[in-house]
């Protein structure tokens, strides 16, 4: 850990970078410019350019703009790859969400598992609920004396 709280990278390349590209950088993410940066420390807006080629080529950028949000993650403490031991979550088979939209979820976020048994239980409720529809027309017309003949 570096005194401000920032990790330590193995290969040290913020460690390499003067105070004055350390300022520089600051500057390019803010989105000063260059003739910005050199009017605000009172040089040349070529040894701007100089100091910030040299912070590229110690992190091995491939743009200003790369190496200063590199250096603003380093600052703030962010990793740059997650670690490999931590496994994205699956999203819970069950109980089941409403395969139509709601106030809380607006968008159809089914996963194919959660896709399929919805398709399994319409297609198994759907011919059930027609014949329990049929059998109670019956007995309702049944009931009241309709004949159908």
């Amino acid at each position: 850990m570096s005194r401000d709280g920032a990790p330590e990278i193995p290969d040290g390349r913020f460690a390499r970078l003067t105070d004055r590209q350390k300022k520089y950088l600051r500057y390019v993410f803010q989105h000063k410019t260059s003739d910005e940066i050199a009017h605000l420390e009172g040089v040349s807006a070529r040894a701007v350019d100089k100091q910030l080629h040299l912070a590229k080529e110690v992190l091995g950028a491939t743009s200003r703009f790369e190496a200063a949000r590199m250096f603003a993650e380093f600052e703030a403490g962010v990793e740059r790859l997650y670690p490999a031991s931590v496994l994205p979550s699956r999203p819970e088979f069950w109980p089941l969400p409403l395969p139509v939209p709601t106030k809380r979820t607006a968008l159809n976020a089914l996963s194919w598992r959660q896709v399929l048994a919805w398709g399994m239980i319409i297609g198994i409720a759907t011919p059930i609920a027609v014949t329990v529809g049929a059998m109670v027309l019956i007995a309702i017309s049944l009931l009241l004396g309709i004949n159908s003949k």
